[in-house]
């Protein structure tokens, strides 16, 4: 039903934008409560947020309900994605292995829909467990410990990491229809780690950085996204050091519905969250077929003290695609390495061949 609705926006050219006046640039004290008394998500960029996670008093469609913990990490000769989602009308657990010098895969993914969903989500969003294989994702009250057990098939993954760099970004978008979502972006710190790959176990460095993106919420049904998620060294032109940094940036591209300007360009240091107040992503598609690209640019485009200009070039590619009664979607991941500069907070950074994962994914659901 909720892509239903959203089809009909798009076919009658209604709700193709909806920044409903909302300042997502200016941090502010967090709600009691994630809904509203009018039953709509309170929007805006939180110091942070303990509040009631009210969601069953959306005026939603309770089919709209989506929750996922999403992280990646840069460990070494490997790039790990991990993924534990329930989506109301499915359930995903999915670990994904790069080797960044070769370029080769090792990805294995379980769905199972509804009535069997076998991800239960904790009332709190804080924990995230897979009935079906024994994985879960967990993060501790304080936010400052996570602990990651995801098998799936072939792959396993255990690992215990810590908070890293600054505050998570904590941010409540609003959307229509009473939908809208919470989400925390934030980055961690392996403290332990191991991987197997079929028959080999392989020690992942301690110190490893990655990122993380826990979302609760009441989505839209049509869905079109660029994200880029990368963490690690860059060198601090300013200070003339090396240091630690995070970076996510997610923006709405043409076919989602309703397009929502939320402003989620955020970098990290050590000393904090920075937000941009504009990126973009720019690039051209080489083959239709396979949805291959040029290059990315992803920069600012508006004057002012900070900013971001990067390249991203990608060396390798994963595409999933789906056309099912339940949902469709084609999602596009893009690996490979992030070079260029930022400036925060009077600070110039250069980034110099950090790997890195982007996304050009469209989902109806």
């Amino acid at each position: 039903m909720p892509r239903l609705l959203d089809r009909l926006d798009a076919a009658t050219g209604i709700n193709t934008s909806s920044d409903d006046g909302v300042d997502y640039l200016t941090q502010r004290e967090a709600p009691p409560a994630i809904i509203g008394p009018d039953g709509r998500y309170v929007p805006g960029w939180f110091k942070g947020f303990d509040g009631e996670m009210n969601l069953d008093r959306s005026n939603a469609l309770s089919l709209a309900l989506q929750r996922w913990f999403h992280l990646s990490i840069d460990a070494g000769d490997y790039f790990i994605v991990c993924n534990l989602a329930n989506l109301t009308r499915a359930g995903n657990v999915a670990l994904l292995v790069a080797h960044k010098k070769s370029g080769v895969f090792d990805h294995a993914s379980r769905t199972r829909l509804i009535p069997n969903v076998k991800v239960e989500v904790m009332d709190d969003a804080r924990h995230f467990a897979c009935t079906d294989t024994g994985s879960f994702i967990r993060v501790s009250a304080d936010g400052q410990r996570f602990h990651i057990s995801l098998h799936v098939d072939h792959l396993h993954l255990q690992a215990i990491a810590r908070h890293a760099l600054g505050p998570a970004l904590v941010q409540s978008t609003r959307f229509q229809r009473g939908r809208g979502s919470l989400q925390f972006y934030s980055n961690l710190e392996l403290e332990h780690g191991l991987l197997t790959l079929k028959d080999r176990v392989v020690v992942l460095p301690p110190g490893s950085l990655g990122t993380v993106d826990r979302t609760v919420g009441h989505q839209r049904g049509l869905q079109h996204w660029n994200w880029i998620a990368c963490a690690g060294l860059a060198w601090d032109r300013t200070r003339r050091e090396q240091v630690q940094f995070g970076l996510q940036v997610a923006k709405d591209q043409v076919d989602a519905r309703p397009i929502v300007r939320s402003q989620k360009y955020v970098v990290w240091l050590k000393e904090g969250l920075y937000k941009l107040p504009s990126a973009a992503f720019e690039y051209e598609i080489t083959d239709e077929q396979t949805r291959s690209t040029t290059p990315w640019r992803i920069r600012s485009t508006e004057a002012g003290d900070d900013w971001l200009d990067l390249r991203f070039d990608p060396r390798f590619q994963r595409r999933e695609q789906r056309d099912g009664v339940l949902a469709k979607g084609d999602f596009n991941q893009y690996y490979g390495e992030v070079s260029g500069r930022i400036r925060v907070a009077g600070r110039s950074l250069v980034l110099d061949g950090v790997f890195a994962v982007t996304e050009d994914s469209r989902l109806e659901i």
